[in-house]
């Protein structure tokens, strides 16, 4: 599932999808165990590292560099 939004860190609209198991773990152990993970949305274009809870743009985090896509998921 993925919806469409404005990507503060690409200035244009991208498409979102929740994040992963690892990307959600990641998001954990930087922010702490009691941070809710579980509606988080990440900006799926190559290079970008964005997300942010559903509705709250202002909280707005990157992920860690080892999840960057250098690529297009082939369609």
């Amino acid at each position: 599932m993925t919806r469409t939004r404005a990507c503060p860190t690409c200035g244009t609209m991208q498409e979102f999808r929740k994040l992963d198991d690892a990307e959600r773990a990641a998001v954990r152990e930087k922010k702490g165990d009691r941070h809710y993970v579980d509606d988080l949305w990440r900006c799926t274009a190559v290079g970008c590292l964005t997300y942010f809870p559903a509705g709250h743009l202002s909280e707005r985090g990157l992920l860690p560099e080892k999840f960057r896509k250098e690529e297009a998921d082939p369609v």
